[in-house]
């Protein structure tokens, strides 16, 4: 099923917020620095433009690889694949199921590595060339600052995701090679891996500046980047280099304006309607429309979400689901029967035993306008950053503190989903086990747990396979590529190394051929630590 893709037209505003013109010139790179000769950007307005572009990209990624890297939204997808708690189906092929394999092809050189280089590169061109024009342009200067902000804050963003997913992680890796810092759009191709270090020092400093040029700034929709998404994805940047005052710091600072989490029934509803019903604790948040989504290629779709009482396929009833994603039988495990969370149920009535066996999760359900819902009306709304994510930030990072507030902070959002076997353990590694723990529970396929947890705690990637006595383990196909595996076992467990290259991307080839300034020394290796 191919996605369908429409060109952004987000609604014309008051001068001071962003608007939308024609900006394909501006995403038809085909390299990471390619960009649109004798490109005029000397107004406000102009500069308006391009930043509407560039949050196209972020969102849609509309001229990039299928499903799996499709902006952020993909990219949800693409980081818990790569971990224990999602089990997926081949019936749709595609990336998400090379994802979930660990296929040689999804991080391999000459594979699909370049889909999140060339998406972020794209992105970080764009904000490059309004970064270089705000001086000169005209323009009102508040407003030329909320522009320059907002590129900064995206200009962040981007390095932020390609550093976790070309490199190990900071704390073990702050001297190897990252990625390539392009920061001026008329830069030289030719530049060298800058260290994990100088990478995370220009994500500092972006995130930075971009806060303190959108202080105040009062954003028209929750797409926007505002000072409170700035401050979030600092909290976020500060848990992988272990900078537990800044994380705690900013994270604080998110969650003081978002601590009404979701309810029972809010947490229940679907997570599709997070904007229209104003949910109070979403901090950042996107909608697709008719004009602006990304067709079937959501994890809306992904989902086996279907409600029982319509039937087992993929068009039956008001949702359009794919069959594809289920939850691993040891995730199930983490739950009380009773906790608002608790969103499984056995599929007993579809006649594949390969869905039937297991464990269906509706936390993604998107109901279309019409019974028997097509395609074109799946319109969801993302949510990309809650109060409740903050709020296990300020857990994990109070607990290594050790300031006495790390078993509080856990215990409220645990009180919030209606666990009642609240956590105990007041200090150290039980502490922050139940932490990990509950990030898993609350936070799947919100791009911040999966892969990118397993690679910023060093833990290793486990999975169990189905057996006649565990038939709601993962698949086959989610093993064979794994370390361990004997599919004669009565136990078939797979594994990855923490640290292993297996989790982290090659530098695409057409970056390696390209780029005089990299040698063959300079990839990363395809597997080891």
């Amino acid at each position: 099923m191919k996605k369908i893709f429409k060109t952004i037209n987000f609604t014309i505003l008051a001068s001071s917020l962003l608007f939308m013109g024609s900006c394909k010139d501006f995403l038809d790179a085909n390299t990471s620095v390619d960009t649109e000769e004798g490109t005029a950007l000397s107004s406000a307005g102009q500069l308006q433009m391009v930043l509407t572009s560039a949050y196209r990209q972020l969102y849609f990624n509309d001229q990039g690889a299928d499903r799996v890297y499709a902006g952020l939204p993909g990219l949800q997808m693409y980081v818990d694949l790569g971990g224990a708690d999602i089990v997926s189906h081949t019936n749709m092929g595609g990336n998400q199921v090379d994802t979930y394999k660990y296929e040689p092809g999804r991080t391999q050189t000459t594979g699909t590595s370049d889909a999140i280089w060339s998406m972020m590169y794209k992105i970080i061109n764009q904000t490059n060339k309004i970064i270089h024009a705000v001086p000169a342009a005209q323009g009102d200067e508040a407003i030329k600052n909320q522009i320059l902000g907002q590129a900064k804050a995206i200009r962040g963003i981007c390095y932020f995701h390609l550093i976790q997913n070309y490199q190990q992680t900071y704390m073990i890796a702050k001297e190897k090679k990252g990625v390539i810092l392009r920061l001026d759009p008329k830069e030289d191709l030719n530049l060298p891996r800058a260290t994990v270090q100088q990478v995370y020092d220009q994500i500092l400093a972006d995130l930075g500046e971009a806060k303190a040029l959108l202080k105040g700034f009062d954003r028209p929709d929750k797409w926007t980047i505002n000072e409170d998404i700035v401050s979030g994805q600092l909290a976020r940047v500060y848990l992988v280099m272990n900078n537990w005052q800044g994380a705690l710091t900013e994270a604080s600072t998110v969650y003081n304006k978002y601590s009404q989490l979701m309810t029972r029934d809010q947490y229940r509803s679907g997570f599709d309607d997070a904007i229209t019903n104003a949910y109070p604790e979403v901090v950042w948040a996107m909608k697709f429309t008719t004009t602006n989504n990304l067709g079937g290629g959501t994890q809306f779709n992904f989902w086996y979400n279907q409600d029982e009482k319509y039937g087992e396929g993929y068009t039956d009833g008001p949702i359009y689901a794919f069959l594809d994603f289920f939850a691993d039988g040891q995730y199930e495990k983490l739950f009380e029967k009773t906790e608002d969370r608790y969103q499984f149920w056995k599929r007993t009535k579809n006649a594949n035993k390969e869905w039937s066996t297991k464990w269906a999760y509706d936390k993604y359900k998107h109901y279309g306008d019409a019974n028997g819902a097509v395609q074109g009306n799946t319109r969801p709304e993302v949510t990309l950053m809650r109060g409740s994510e903050m709020l296990l930030i300020m857990a994990e990072a109070a607990a290594h503190l050790n300031n006495g507030m790390g078993l509080a902070y856990l215990n409220r959002l645990q009180t919030a989903r209606g666990v009642k076997n609240l956590t105990k353990a007041a200090t150290g590694n039980p502490l922050l086990e139940a932490i990990y723990v509950e990030r898993r529970k609350e936070l799947l396929c919100e791009g911040v747990t999966g892969l990118y947890d397993l690679l910023r705690l060093q833990k290793p990637l486990t999975r169990i396979q189905e057996t006649p006595t565990y038939v709601e383990g993962h698949y086959t196909w989610g093993m064979t590529n794994l370390d361990g595996y004997d599919p004669k076992s009565s136990n078939p467990i797979g594994t990855l190394p923490s640290n292993d290259y297996r989790f982290i991307c090659q530098i695409p080839q057409l970056e390696m051929t390209r780029n005089t300034q990299l040698k063959e020394s300079d990839q990363n290796p395809f597997k080891g630590q």
